[in-house]
């Protein structure tokens, strides 16, 4: 299976970036807010992520494909209100949310998702009660799908977590004894590299809303699920594989509130975003987005992956996993603000070196910085 959705993968992303040197490439974000890429760029990459997925159906095991089959279909109302984004339809924020949770809402009818418990005694009994456990369950499915296209913003960042998330519940249901899951975890994996291939470092296609929403909600269809199947496993745990895109989300949701300005406008204020800034101005000197973007990529990649082995190793221990949980997010929002000031510091020793030339450039940079409410 693995090796089928690779390779339909990467050929399927190979022949959108030829398509893409052929033709338009469906619209242009290089004047987006959030862009930091210097070329117009395909964002067709869903395409390639769901046709993966789509060629291992065959080869699968009658329960597992019938499984995968019909979460492609819980995924269609996502996946199409992508596409019409990456097409350049420009489809409101509201209705992306919207379809998120219209995908949420069919995987929880289709497969009977439910959230099953929520790490607190004191709270598992409003679980008990239909309506907050389909609504929470709607919120996380939802929630998740939206955080993966929000992370989309690096070169193989997108990818890369979608790598680690899906290993790390891979992980767990190898000790946990969920075979089914872990085969198609795997396929999501390889599906993923296939894509990674021409994704990363050069970013020759991109993976678009369609992609992310995609595995985001897929990743996190697994995770409920697995959670109903195995009792002794926390949710904080769950949380600490899918740290990085929920708390970047969560972040950038309560940094715009904090700003007065509405949460579905984008920035470019996100930490990927910030991490690449401070590479170009400590160590290139310069703006070098080719550079600077896959670079910042690598950069996170531990601190990405740290999280969610934490899960993997506290699984089942629920006390740990909290305090964790608060450990890391603590961690997060102290470094966010580290990299913030260092940037600022940087930009203050450049302006004093050189002079009045880089008066307007360092004004500007620090303009950017200055955003941030805390």
């Amino acid at each position: 299976m693995a090796s089928i959705a690779l390779s339909v993968s990467f050929f399927t992303s190979v022949l959108l970036v030829i398509l893409s040197r052929l033709h338009a490439v469906g619209r242009d974000d290089l004047q987006a807010d959030q862009a930091s890429h210097t070329q117009p760029t395909s964002r067709f990459g869903g395409i390639a992520i769901v046709l993966g997925l789509c060629a291992a159906l065959p080869v699968l095991p009658e329960i597992e494909r019938d499984m995968l089959f019909k979460l492609i279909l819980c995924a269609l109302p996502v996946f199409i209100a992508g596409v019409l984004e990456d097409a350049g339809w420009r489809v409101a924020p509201i209705w992306r949310l919207s379809a998120t949770f219209g995908s949420s809402l069919l995987a929880i009818l289709v497969f009977g998702l439910m959230i099953p418990r929520m790490g607190f005694a004191a709270l598992e009994g409003v679980l008990a009660y239909p309506l907050p456990a389909f609504l929470l369950t709607a919120l996380v499915l939802a929630g998740v799908s939206q955080s993966f296209n929000l992370l989309d913003g690096l070169n193989g960042l997108t990818g890369m977590t979608a790598l680690i998330a899906s290993g790390a519940l891979a992980l767990i249901g190898l000790r946990t004894g969920h075979a089914s899951l872990v085969q198609l975890l795997c396929g999501v994996m390889a599906t993923v590299g296939g894509f990674l291939f021409v994704n990363f470092p050069r970013g020759l296609l991109f993976l678009g809303d369609a992609g992310a929403y995609v595995l985001g909600f897929v990743l996190a269809c697994f995770a409920v699920a697995m959670m109903q199947q195995e009792p002794d496993l926390s949710p904080w745990a769950v949380l600490l594989v899918f740290f990085w895109p929920l708390a970047d989300m969560i972040f950038a949701i309560l940094r715009r509130l904090g700003q007065h300005r509405s949460p579905f406008r984008a920035d470019k204020l996100h930490f990927h975003h910030v991490v690449m800034r401070c590479f170009d101005i400590r160590i290139l000197r310069k703006k070098r987005s080719a550079v600077s973007n896959p670079v910042a990529t690598v950069i996170l990649l531990p601190f990405m992956a740290a999280p969610a082995f934490l899960g993997t190793v506290v699984w089942n221990q629920n006390e740990w996993a909290f305090a964790l949980l608060s450990l890391v997010a603590i961690l997060f929002v102290m470094a966010y603000r580290r990299l913030v000031l260092a940037a600022q510091r940087r930009n203050s020793a450049i302006f004093d070196r050189q002079g009045r030339n880089w008066q307007r450039k360092s004004f500007k940079r620090r303009k950017l910085f200055s955003r941030f409410p805390f």
